[in-house]
């Protein structure tokens, strides 16, 4: 063969190596926050692919362990949250805004540990005890914000809590994806 046709031919196998096997790849957790979107209209598609493809090894994660990615990376919005919170308490003196605060901080730890038992229970199979810990979780940010609300403060936290909700939404959908 000749130098030219080698080449055309490499050319042509890195491109199909490039179209078959990349799409495919990130199309588990495509595909994982489609599946999720569609079960449920509180999961914004766009925001499941954006947190879960950056995080190391979605892009060839199975079903289980994007479960187990998704509801990591709501612990890890959890302790985000959770550090705002001692620092907004920190240099807070109106009354009405560190008892919120303080609340949402309480909030914060029962979500941590919600998380903290789901994990385990998402990776060893015990999907009834994940889905029960991770339901909880989902409605634990309204609970920070309906603190602020009640006492008419604004919540400095309200993107936290929304993003807080939408990944324990995801974890809790590729839960139930899960059986």
């Amino acid at each position: 063969m000749r130098p030219s046709t080698i080449c055309i031919l490499l050319a042509v196998a890195v491109l199909l190596l490039h179209h078959h096997l990349l799409p495919g790849v990130e199309a588990s957790v495509e595909k994982a926050c489609r599946d999720a979107a569609n079960s449920s209209p509180n999961i914004n598609y766009d925001f499941c692919v954006a947190e879960l493809l950056p995080y190391p090894g979605s892009r060839s994660a199975d079903q289980k362990s994007l479960t187990v990615i998704a509801a990591t990376l709501a612990k890890d919005k959890t302790t985000s949250a959770s550090a705002k919170v001692k620092s907004l308490l920190a240099r807070t003196s109106d009354p009405k805004t560190k008892q919120c605060l303080e609340s949402c901080g309480s909030v914060y730890e029962d979500l941590l540990s919600d998380l903290n038992t789901s994990i385990p229970a998402i990776k060893e199979g015990r999907l009834v005890d994940a889905k029960t810990y991770l339901s909880a979780a989902v409605d634990e940010p309204d609970t920070c914000e309906d603190g602020f609300k009640e006492l008419k403060v604004p919540s400095p936290l309200t993107k936290e809590d929304s993003d807080l909700t939408q990944m324990c939404t995801i974890a809790l959908a590729f839960t139930n994806m899960l059986g």
